[in-house]
């Protein structure tokens, strides 16, 4: 577990921690003030105690053909506001750049109107 930057909402820390889901390990960027557990219904939700929701899996971009979205691309969107990352087409024809933000209720948000320059 490591610290990657601070939480964007809340300034508590946000760290990095590695589980298995499915048969894959991924990864989870999460403020340390956003705890989850298993409820007596076997959803996962946050605690009584959780007083921020940020969190960010390393697979979110995947749909766009993205495996993993890095523990320094975290640390860049924490420092700085924004990232910019490399997204693939189906099939993984062609690559395009979007810039990332942080997104309150979705961890991060892709500016899809936003052109990135090509010197970012």
């Amino acid at each position: 577990m490591s610290i990657l930057g601070q939480c964007p909402y809340c300034k508590g820390n946000v760290i990095s921690k590695k589980f298995n889901t499915n048969g894959k390990q991924i990864k989870l960027y999460t403020c340390e003030n956003a705890k989850k557990e298993y409820d007596e219904s076997e959803q996962y939700v946050f605690t009584a105690d959780s007083t921020c929701k940020f969190r960010v899996y390393s697979n979110a971009f995947l749909r766009w053909n993205k495996k993993s979205f890095s523990e320094n691309e975290m640390r860049k969107l924490l420092r700085e506001g924004q990232t910019v990352v490399r997204l693939h087409g189906r099939k993984g024809t062609g690559e395009y750049f979007k810039y990332v933000i942080t997104h309150e209720e979705y961890g991060v948000s892709i500016l899809w109107d936003e052109e990135v320059e090509q010197n970012a």
